[in-house]
């Protein structure tokens, strides 16, 4: 090689650019594994808090209390305990019609008759004496065959306080919301590792106290703090494990980490089934977050974030670690003064672009908002099916076990599919998701409506898992961070608002399913209108991000992307030994995803 072909690739890597140090030291090695399982095993109880209110808050039969009737025993031998609650619900309870149109009838679970003069006789019936209603006064009776306790029979959160149970929900999603944002920032000022550290914590102590909730505003309060610590860890780890990760391999690894949220799915309605009591069920998925606190022995400071502030002597030190661990020679000349001094250059003027820029010019506008939109009814949809497995008419624990397990053939199925293109799965999964929940609106509880609810469940997942993929390679580099951060707000607002619409089937039956159903429709339609970016050169400035897929009538040319497409591979990095790959300049910048 020349020596003004030497002179010019020096001067082409002097910004220390980060994938290309990982092709040299290893982009995917046995000591980036180990972290990436380490990391992934957050996620675990992560999605369990996030999703136990499914089995903690369930919905059970109830009815008034009739204080006076407590200690009323029925004939010896003639009924057992249940069945003599049943017989006293039978003579103090009205019927009334639940369904207009077939005429079924149910006990009411808000009113009684009026019976407070009366001494309770098996077999009496209160419409023989008496057809006056009045409001319940004495508290409730709680059908105890499926669950022991629940915090709606403990804290009373029915009739007048019904929603009680909704608006707790969306103060965990709010939690989420403000986790994604704090803790966001606080490792982009503190540093990954204490981050990690400091929101493991959090989510250990709130989730155990959460357990010895006395009532419920405590309940509520330690809920959010679970959901602010538990997307903390969770999110800063994965950020902290991603940014070790070299471009070949993003893909991979961001959608098999998120099996193992999936696999907490499936494993807590197995629990809930033998620990059909709120507060041990509560304890048994908070005590293992203790264990968390010993990752922190294990995980480094990201070299990336610490090339980021400046540190480059501490980002030199870990990654002549990770290069020893993978069995690879580190190259002397990256941490060389003048490279030093390039960086520092480059990284003043990328810091020059904000995120008011994705909305400044007409076609990163509309990307940028559909991204969120996407966002937003992807969150609004995934959280909205998850929650709502009792409404379909198979046992809980099956529909929430099987809603968990199908999240597994969903992901592997993106492993494939992403590799052939991005926008059409994006779009694809959406548009079939939301025709999968307009049918279920329509159709009886039971084995059918189940089946098509789960194909809705299998493509949103899938949609979800591709949103993240798409957004981190949309937004251009220096505002990627900022993108994915307002794509996350959207979601969270989303998340907020889902346990809200499940509430409109009080109104009418079918419509929570029929706007999941309608919304992900027009989310994938508008899919389409976003770039390709599979094999793309993504976008390093917002000019780029602009030109990216910018179409004729914004003035764009014949060619969609605008963006010379890269095809090499990793064997044609590994014969270049020069570190001169512009082609993997982008990160997939997860810390703001979730």
């Amino acid at each position: 090689m020349s020596k003004e072909q030497t002179d010019t690739n020096a001067q082409k890597s002097s910004a220390l650019k980060f994938d290309d140090i990982l092709f040299t030291v290893g982009e995917f090695g046995k000591w980036q594994k180990i972290l990436c399982f380490l990391v992934s095993l957050i996620g675990i109880m992560t999605a369990m808090n996030t999703l136990g209110q499914v089995f903690m808050a369930a919905d059970t039969d109830h009815w008034c209390r009739v204080a006076h009737w407590d200690k009323a025993n029925c004939t010896t031998g003639q009924f057992d305990d249940w069945e003599c609650l049943k017989a006293k619900r039978n003579a103090s309870i009205p019927l009334i019609v639940t369904n207009k149109e077939t005429g079924e009838k149910d006990y009411d679970r808000c009113h009684m008759y009026d019976v407070r003069k009366l001494e309770f006789k098996p077999g009496m019936n209160a419409t023989d004496y008496t057809n006056k209603i009045i409001d319940c006064s004495n508290g409730w009776v709680f059908d105890t065959t499926q669950y022991k306790t629940t915090i709606i029979s403990e804290f009373e959160l029915v009739c007048d306080a019904q929603t009680a149970s909704s608006f707790l929900q969306s103060v965990y999603f709010a939690g989420l919301l403000f986790g994604s944002f704090f803790f966001g920032s606080v490792a982009d000022w503190l540093g990954r590792k204490p981050t990690v550290f400091i929101s493991t914590i959090l989510f250990m102590l709130a989730s155990i106290g959460n357990t010895f909730s006395p009532n419920f505003f405590a309940y509520m309060l330690l809920r959010f703090f679970v959901a602010a610590g538990g997307i903390g860890s969770y999110l800063v780890a994965y950020v902290l494990a991603c940014e070790f990760i070299g471009p070949n391999k993003r893909v991979l690894v961001g959608i098999s980490v998120q099996i193992f949220p999936s696999i907490g799915l499936s494993i807590l309605p197995l629990i809930a089934y033998f620990v059909p009591t709120w507060r041990p069920l509560q304890l048994l998925i908070a005590v293992p977050t203790i264990l968390y606190l010993l990752l922190y022995f294990y995980f480094p400071e990201s070299a990336r974030w610490q090339i980021s502030k400046g540190r480059y002597r501490q980002a030199e030190t870990t990654l002549r670690k990770l290069a020893k661990s993978n069995k690879r020679d580190f190259p002397e000349d990256v941490f060389t003064n003048a490279n030093i001094r390039a960086a520092q250059a480059e990284t003043h003027s990328a810091a020059k672009q904000t995120a008011f820029g994705l909305f400044a010019s007409p076609n990163m506008c509309i990307k940028t908002l559909n991204m969120m939109f996407n966002w937003a009814v992807n969150s609004m949809v995934y959280y909205g099916l998850g929650l709502s497995t009792s409404d379909l008419g198979v046992d809980d624990y099956v529909a929430a076990a099987i809603s968990g397990l199908v999240e597994f053939p969903s992901l592997i199925f993106c492993l494939f599919a992403l590799q052939y293109g991005r926008r059409y799965n994006l779009s694809g999964s959406m548009l079939i998701g939301g025709i999968a929940c307009v049918i279920t609106a329509f159709l009886e509880m039971g084995i059918v409506r189940t089946v098509i609810a789960m194909i809705g469940k299998f493509c949103i997942t899938a949609s979800f898992a591709t949103i993240y993929v798409v957004s981190g390679e949309i937004f251009p580099t220096p505002v990627r961070s900022a993108g994915m951060g307002l794509s996350s707000t959207a979601a969270r607002v989303a998340g907020i608002l889902s346990p809200y619409i499940l509430q409109l089937k009080t109104v009418w039956e079918p419509l929570p399913f029929i706007l999941f159903g309608s919304l992900s429709i027009l989310a994938g339609l508008l899919a389409l209108l976003l770039p390709e970016t599979n094999h793309k050169k993504l976008p390093e400035t917002l000019e780029e991000g602009e030109a990216f897929g910018k179409p004729r009538c914004f003035g764009g040319g014949d060619n969609e992307d605008n963006i010379a497409m890269v095809t090499m591979t990793m064997k044609d990095a590994d014969m270049q030994q020069e570190l001169d790959n512009h082609a993997y300049e982008t990160t997939l910048e997860i810390d703001k995803k979730i």
